[in-house]
């Protein structure tokens, strides 16, 4: 979401709007960022991998391979 905002002569904020939609998460498996803004403030940049969405693998039941 963006609002605009005014500072002068008093603060006011204005009508909230909505910035789009990202198709993936906003952090990575080892959780840290995956987007950023420009410095501008006018654009947010995400790192996007090539060809797509990559597998991932759901380990079940971990917890019983570490009492071996």
């Amino acid at each position: 979401m963006a609002v605009e905002i005014a500072t002068n002569p008093a603060f006011r904020a204005g009508e909230p709007r909505p910035l789009g939609v990202l198709a993936s998460a906003f952090v990575n498996s080892v959780g840290s960022s995956t987007w950023d803004s420009a410095a501008d403030g006018t654009r947010f940049l995400r790192l996007a991998t090539k060809g797509g969405p990559q597998p991932y693998t759901v380990v079940l039941n971990w917890q019983a391979g570490l009492k071996k």
